[in-house]
């Protein structure tokens, strides 16, 4: 049985946001759904949690949410024509502004941005549409910033600005962001992507809101901040997951670092178990292309050789031209690397690493696997930690996960080498083998004489209890 072990996140948006295109996005190899609230209101994406989880259930396969919070990304307000071109070595003036500030006046570049010419001194640079304008203040006087443009170019409408990081003073979580929290954990979303982040003081406090919902919610961190870097261990320590936003990591460092911290972000997450999705522009020229360019190709490869749990689309699904298309692209490519003789299954045990019950259970299991040459892994849980810690050890076969419960299915949707099976609540060891067997058969999976090695928690049906190895040999 062939399984692709590393996952595949879709940005959803008008290109894909209909059931149809949502099956088709299914069956290409989607394992997660991202809901980006930069875009939208909650009615776009109340409709798209609908249509996404009617899509799932359609294709008969567990799909997880992630809701994408916007955080404090700071934008340009509104140009005279909704555009400004600056040319290089121009004199420009940066005012601060408001939602409903009017029209700037030729030569200002109005920023939403509160308090801006205090957080602002000589000598900042500020880098605008992703740093395809930059420009470097010179002057401060009063509430305006004078500046000149040591990169011209042409701006629209709300682009993005990056002001010096260290001296932004807003939080990770915007009130915006706390409105539309609230929105997903009413909804079930199975994960939260948290933007921004500088410190683990702010994953906690996510985790605190979800906490007093009563719905607690795995947190992705999203890696794109020099803060971030600077407290790296502690907020992956604070967080269920973390993200690569390569977007903003390559205008907070220069483009020759970027590939570095993200080999560093891989590393430090293997060490204390946390999953991590590498993002952005992996394919996108295929927003318009049929085909891959051979970096694309190159760079998806490369996040699968060192060992990502995921990859992530954006534009390319959100708004390519071809969304079905795309998701089987990358899918074949993460094939074909995980198939080849330079793959190596990264685990996260550490040379002396003491492991709890449940854990060491999980990592013997996967060794059993590989000594008896063993079909699959068969992990029963009620939470999906038996099966996160089994992902974890990167073992040689498939784990399939059977799960009584739905939420556990979807988030476990996310975590690499994972397939997600639903099972009916069971108190009685050798009858829920026996079951997930039956299943195993009748979908193809396995056949007479395949090993199985199986892990539970005795008593049965107990989160977290996770204590028995059993292989099985398929009748």
């Amino acid at each position: 049985m062939l399984v692709r072990r590393a996952k595949i996140v879709c940005t959803i948006g008008p290109s894909c946001d209909s059931q149809t295109t949502l099956e088709q996005l299914i069956r290409a190899g989607m394992d997660v759904a991202r809901l980006n609230f930069s875009h939208g209101s909650h009615e776009d994406h109340g409709k798209a949690i609908a249509t996404v989880r009617a899509a799932a259930e359609a294709c008969g396969k567990p799909v997880a949410i992630l809701q994408d919070l916007c955080g404090p990304k700071i934008r340009a307000g509104r140009f005279p024509g909704n555009t400004f071109e600056v040319a290089d070595g121009a004199s420009v003036t940066l005012v601060e502004a408001n939602r409903d500030s009017p029209v700037a006046t030729p030569g200002e570049i109005p920023i939403l941005y509160e308090g801006l010419a205090s957080d602002l001194q000589p000598g900042d640079v500020v880098l605008i549409d992703d740093g395809r304008v930059v420009v470097t203040v010179t002057k401060v006087e009063g509430d305006r910033v004078h500046a000149g443009v040591t990169q011209g170019g042409r701006l629209r409408d709300r682009v993005g600005v990056h002001l010096p990081a260290r001296r932004v003073r807003i939080s990770a979580l915007t009130e915006k962001d706390k409105a539309d929290l609230s929105f997903g954990l009413a909804q079930g979303v199975d994960y939260v992507a948290l933007s921004f982040v500088r410190n683990a003081d702010e994953v906690r406090h996510v985790r605190d809101i979800c906490e007093a919902w009563g719905r607690p919610t795995p947190i992705v961190s999203k890696i794109e901040t020099p803060g971030a870097i600077d407290n790296l261990e502690s907020i992956i320590l604070a967080s269920d997951g973390v993200m690569v936003a390569r977007g903003d990591l390559g205008v907070e460092f220069n483009p020759e670092r970027v590939p570095i911290i993200q080999r560093e972000i891989l590393g430090l997450a293997r060490v204390h178990q946390k999953p991590v999705i590498v993002a952005t522009e992996m394919l996108q020229s295929m927003v318009t292309a049929t085909r891959p360019t051979r970096a694309e190709a190159s760079d998806v490869a490369t996040a699968v050789f060192d060992g990502t749990d995921a990859v992530m689309l954006s534009q390319e699904t959100a708004t390519g031209a071809h969304p079905p298309l795309v998701v089987r692209m990358m899918a074949r490519i993460v094939t074909e690397a995980e198939q080849s003789s330079f793959y190596r299954y990264l685990s996260s045990e550490q040379p002396g690493q003491r492991a709890n019950v449940a854990e060491a259970t999980a990592r013997a299991a996967c060794d059993i696997a590989k000594d008896i040459g063993a079909k699959l892994i068969i992990a029963f849980t009620e939470s999906g930690l038996t099966a996160r810690y089994a992902s974890k050890a990167r073992p040689v076969v498939p784990i399939v996960a059977f799960s009584p419960n739905d939420t556990t299915r979807r988030r476990l949707a996310l975590l690499w080498g994972v397939v997600p099976f639903p099972v009916d609540a069971l108190r009685n060891s050798d009858e829920m083998i026996e079951r997930a067997t039956g299943q195993l058969l009748a979908n193809g999976l396995v056949s007479p004489g395949d090993k199985l090695v199986t892990i539970y928690g005795a008593p049965v049906g107990v989160s977290g209890s996770t204590n028995a190895i059993r292989v099985k040999v398929v009748e």
